[in-house]
């Protein structure tokens, strides 16, 4: 194994811990996002449902 300095270990695992952080933030983000979405779209079907019944 070629030599790795102890300083060039320290920044390649900093990076991966930041990396690892904002990866896991934008999944999150783009979760709720979808959730979002979903209960919008579930809530006007919903509502479409009910005006088809209350015209029935």
């Amino acid at each position: 194994m070629a030599d790795v300095s102890e300083r060039a270990l320290q920044l390649s695992v900093l990076v991966a811990f930041a990396s690892g952080v904002v990866v896991g933030w934008q999944a999150s983000w783009l979760r709720r996002r979808y959730l979002d979405w979903r209960k919008r779209r579930l809530q006007e079907k919903l509502a479409m449902t009910q005006k088809k019944l209350d015209l029935a």
